[in-house]
């Protein structure tokens, strides 16, 4: 059987659950060794830009959530055709699958609404709403942790509250008021959805059900939340007041955030369960032990538990009463066409009357938003843009939208600028644009973390080609000697290898080149080469005596050789002349220095008075060393180019 790897990297084992948009697969991360889910968008949509723009805005969004109850997301690939997002594999259920065949004891079902209040107050503080919090979008891992996931609709928000568009997207059994009807979506909104959540898991039941999604969105609208009496044989005191305040239908009745929600659930958990900090674990455990699902899957439990494009609902609060109820189901047929599951609507056949009545209404609106658009486009004030750059985003928007600009964003890593600040805009600053106009503004992701690779070990060189290479630039470097290892060579490096550190900083070396260099005393006497050594911070270490035609006490080499670099402080070695001579009659040796560029360039005779330097120096490729030599019987000369063993000849 042939197996399905994507992006030469993810392995698809098998499929694990599917939505309205896209399919989840689970699969093998083959370079990190680790499962992860794929959620791949269904082919159906490809060519739809609104559902793609939708799918890759559910990554952005849930990237930049990172808490241990919310679903990490770890790649977004776009390949040819195929759009996919690489994320977090978990090992469990969903909320709404468990839900199917278990009641949580209550103990449970609080400490699952603290975690969930969390996490989505750690989501609002980031200005990020999810607007579908719901059973389906929650699943229980293998530690008993409830899990966020499908931030497909989730929405930026600045200080300010979003206004939302002609189309309501939702959960119809989850969705707040204010989605129903088309309102402002704040950070309450979600709040609402998981008070509903939370009385599903008392009580088994959401609070409001109908024969069509139109019908449950407007009870939300307009029916008081059913009492938890009605279900639950004892009712905590201050649970009903809590249900009662996330499922407010003012939003300024309603719990303003999150971490309100989250403090009174805690607050009644402690004083219900005082001493119990295991039983939630013992409670949850059935989780594990009794489910057979091994990862959530994204698929509703009905029509209605599917997230739907909805047109907004009206409010009949306040109506005069339609006395006959199939007059009124009459009047909503219509509605209910619009909002019903891709699925269903490719399956249920229009009559000819109202496809030919919805023709003639697009045509009307669509001539009416023209002549609309002619007649304030003509009246609009051309105004210089605003120079935004380096304001928060937050500040940016306030700018650009009092005097009348409308405003699109976008992330991008920036090392030099503060993250959540702009740091490009377009049109610039003074260029002149009518009001109404889009401005689009780049916002900072901050600096883009990379893996330092490791470079001890390796020549400068080559240290400096690899730090460029992974986007690093070489910082300070600090010489250091070390005679057990070889000279040239990285000894530290700081970050280390394996931290993570920006791309574009500065990677510190120590190399094992002491800040001293060793001076060229060969020919010399030794009370002048000992001064020499001296003046450089440098101290004669041992010496030793070999024949030579030179006068006795002359220098014949040294170790370490000249050119060297030590610390501060090192002994040199140094062989010198004993005044026997015991040499042939002196002979001229010929090299050639290899290749075209500069070098540098050493001569060593070795013979039975030892080894010596008599050549030091830089030379460029291709010229000739013509160099006279008196030595012993048997004498080796060696040519080194770069520290390189180049040729030798034998006297």
């Amino acid at each position: 059987m042939n197996k399905t790897i994507l992006n030469n990297r993810y392995e698809i084992i098998r499929p694990v659950g599917s939505g309205g948009m896209a399919e989840v697969f689970l699969a093998h991360d083959n370079l990190l060794d680790r499962n992860v889910a794929v959620k791949m968008l269904r082919d159906q949509f490809l060519a739809d830009k609104d559902l793609l723009e939708q799918f890759r805005r559910e990554a952005k969004s849930a990237a930049r959530l990172i808490h241990p109850y919310i679903i990490n997301i770890y790649d977004v690939v776009s390949e040819g055709d195929v759009q996919y997002i690489i994320m977090e594999y978990v090992d469990g259920i969903t909320l709404k699958e468990y839900l199917k065949e278990h009641k949580l004891p209550l103990n449970a079902v609080l400490e699952i609404a603290v975690r969930l209040a969390d996490a989505l107050q750690h989501a609002h503080s980031r200005n990020i709403i999810h607007c579908d919090i719901k059973p389906q979008n929650i699943l229980i891992d293998k530690y008993l942790n409830p899990k966020i996931t499908d931030f497909g609709i989730a929405k930026m928000i600045s200080n300010q509250t979003t206004v939302y568009t002609a189309a309501v997207m939702g959960s119809v059994h989850y969705i707040s008021p204010e989605q129903a009807v088309g309102g402002k979506i704040t950070a309450s909104s979600d709040v609402y959805s998981l008070g509903v959540v939370l009385f599903e898991m008392l009580t088994g039941q959401v609070p409001f059900t109908g024969n069509t999604a139109v019908s449950v969105a407007m009870m939300h609208a307009e029916k008081p939340v059913p009492a938890l009496s009605d279900f639950m044989t004892e009712v905590p005191e201050g649970l009903q007041q809590i249900i009662d305040r996330a499922l407010a239908k003012k939003t300024e009745d309603r719990y303003q955030n999150a971490e309100e929600l989250r403090r009174d659930l805690l607050d009644l958990k402690m004083k219900l369960y005082p001493f119990s900090s295991d039983e939630y674990k013992k409670d949850m455990q059935a989780v594990v032990t009794d489910s057979s699902s091994d990862v959530a899957k994204e698929s509703a439990t009905d029509d209605y538990g599917a997230t739907l494009i909805m047109k907004p609902v009206r409010s009949f609060a306040g109506e005069p009463e339609i006395a006959d109820q199939e007059e009124r189901g009459q009047e909503l047929s219509d509605l209910e066409a619009d909002e019903m599951p891709v699925s269903r609507i490719r399956k249920t056949k229009k009559k000819w009357n109202f496809t030919k009545t919805l023709v003639y209404v697009t045509i009307a609106v669509v001539a009416l938003s023209v002549v609309a658009h002619f007649l304030f486009n003509r009246n609009r004030e051309v105004l210089a843009v605003p120079d935004v750059l380096n304001m928060t985003v937050v500040e940016a928007q306030a700018a650009l939208e009092e005097k009348g600009f409308e405003v699109e964003l976008e992330e991008r890593y920036g090392n030099a600028v503060k993250p959540g600040t702009v740091m490009e805009q377009s049109p610039k600053a003074g260029e002149k644009r009518k009001q109404g106009s889009t401005i689009y503004l780049t916002i900072s992701k901050g600096a883009e973390l990379k893996t330092v690779p490791e470079i001890v070990g390796m020549s400068l060189a080559k240290a400096e080609n690899l730090l460029r290479d992974e986007g690093y630039v070489v910082g300070t470097i600090t010489r250091k000697y070390d005679d057990t290892k070889t000279v040239g060579l990285v000894l530290e490096q700081s970050p280390k290898a394996m931290d993570k550190a920006p791309k574009g900083s500065k990677i510190n070396l120590v190399v094992n080149e002491g800040e001293k260099t060793v001076p060229n005393v060969v020919g010399q006497k030794l009370a002048t080469a000992k001064q020499l050594l001296e003046k450089e911070g440098l101290h004669v270490g041992s010496t030793s005596y070999s024949k030579s035609q030179a006068d006795k006490d002359t220098i014949l080499s040294t170790d370490p050789t000249p050119g060297s670099h030590v610390s501060a402080g090192a002994k040199v070695n140094l062989t010198l002349a004993s005044g026997d001579s015991d040499t042939q009659d002196s002979v001229y040796v010929d090299f050639v220095v290899p290749g075209t560029q500069e070098q540098h360039v050493q001569i060593y005779v070795t013979d039975s008075r030892g080894r010596r330097l008599i050549y030091d120096g830089s030379q460029k490729g291709g010229v000739r060393l013509r160099q006279k030599i008196s030595a012993a019987d048997n004498a080796k000369v060696q040519l080194y180019c770069d520290n390189k063993l180049i040729e030798e000849k034998t006297l």
